[in-house]
Formats: structure tokens, sequence, C-alpha cells
């Protein structure tokens, strides 16, 4: 019986030692909870600023090699209106700590603006609305989701109050003409 008291008062102490090393420490569980929310934030802000140096200099390329009149008014919408968000993101990022704006496009974004400088004329055209649309369509998505479910609360504003805009270029590029091929000559082709 003697015994049994030392094992069964090791055991009762035990108990409370293992949980500890189990559960996690207070403030540990609300810094980490705080990392995942600033790589929330980090990201939302690093694609709306990919989305704007894209969609800045795509405009910048359509504004030369597009022919359509259509195209040339959202690329000078595009420009301006992304241009404006852009200087707005530069100036709530300051007072983000641990975000950095980059400063030059992905490699997949990178590829879209040398794919679409080796074009011109109606492939030009219609590479440009492709990705116009493609793009302002994963825009829209991303801006609604942080509106809704951000962690900085100036950040869901400018979001929420960006919304509109975003649509009304999803909608310009929607209604962009279909680009024109140039009529050939000498196709082989006999008129009957």
């Amino acid at each position: 019986m003697k015994k049994l008291v030392p094992v069964a008062l090791l055991l009762a102490l035990a108990a409370p030692v293992q949980a500890q090393t189990t559960a996690p420490a207070p403030g540990n569980s609300k810094s980490a909870e705080q990392g995942a929310v600033m790589a929330a934030t980090n990201k939302f802000v690093t694609d709306a600023a990919m989305t704007d140096m894209f969609e800045i200099q795509a405009g910048q390329l359509a504004l030369k090699r597009a022919d359509g009149p259509a195209y040339q008014d959202l690329a000078q919408m595009t420009i301006l209106d992304h241009t404006k968000t852009s200087q707005q993101l530069k100036q709530m990022a300051t007072s983000l700590r641990g975000v950095q704006l980059p400063l030059d496009l992905d490699s997949a974004l990178k590829a879209k603006i040398d794919k679409l400088s080796s074009l011109s004329g109606a492939a030009f055209e219609r590479q440009y609305k492709s990705d116009q649309v493609a793009g302002h369509k994963q825009a829209v998505e991303m801006f609604e989701t942080y509106a809704k479910s951000g962690d900085n609360a100036e950040l869901k504003t400018w979001a929420a109050q960006t919304l509109p805009t975003l649509k009304t270029h999803l909608q310009h590029a929607e209604a962009l003409p279909s680009p024109q091929s140039a009529p050939t000559t000498g196709s082989g082709v006999k008129d009957k």
C-alpha cells in the first residue's frame, strides 16, 4: 500500500505536466493566429499591387497596339483607375507592419505582358480582351472575398469601395467587340 501512494502521487502530478506540454501556451496561439491573419493581408496587398501593375502595363501596350476605339477606351480607363488604386494601396501599406509591396510583376504576369508585347492588331486585341476578362474576374473575386472576410478594417473598406470600379472594368472588357482579322489575299479560296 505504501508503494501505491507514491505511484498514484506521481501519476497525479504527471497529468498537469503532460497537459502543459501538449496544450499551446496562451500567448503562442494568439501570435500564431495573428501571423496567419497577417499572411492573408500580405497576400491580398501583394496580389492587388500586382493586379494594378499588370493593368497599367497592359493598358499602355493597348494604347500602342490595339486598333479598335473600344480597346483604346478600356486601356485609358484601366490605366487611370489602376494608377489611382495603386497610389491608395501604397499609402495604406505604409501603416501595415511587415507588408512589402512588390516592385515588379511575378513571372506569370511578366509572361502575359511579354506575350502581349509580341502581338499587334487583331491578335493583340484577342489576347488583351481575354486577359482583361480573366484578370478582372479574378480581381473582383479577390476584392469581394477580402471585403467580406479581411482582417484589416481599412483594407476591407478600400476593397469594398474599389469593387464597383473593377466590376465596371469587367463589364467593359466583356463588351469589347470581337477583333476582326484583316482580310487575306491569295488565300487560295476562289469566289463562286
